[in-house]
């Protein structure tokens, strides 16, 4: 046997030209996924703003889209709040 269950010699980590690289490319994903939370934040509350306030039931969903939104974005910016 060649290398270990884990890729390396006798089971070690394997070596770094064949390790993932998916932490740097995560990264970018969780940048780019910030930069679209805030796109449609800005674009939900344009279209409240658009709705008429007759409009009640289309009004508290956009509300409550809004909301989550804001959530998720704050709890994705994590501890530095970037």
């Amino acid at each position: 046997m060649t290398g270990g269950p884990a890729g390396g010699p006798a089971g070690g980590p394997p070596p770094e030209a064949e390790r993932s690289d998916w932490t740097d490319q995560d990264l970018l994903t969780r940048d780019e996924a910030g930069g679209r939370i805030r796109a449609e934040i800005a674009e939900t509350q344009a279209r409240l703003d658009r709705t008429d306030p007759s409009r009640a039931e289309e009004r508290a969903a956009l509300e409550r889209r809004l909301r989550a939104l804001r959530a998720h974005a704050a709890a994705s910016a994590g501890p530095s709040g970037a």
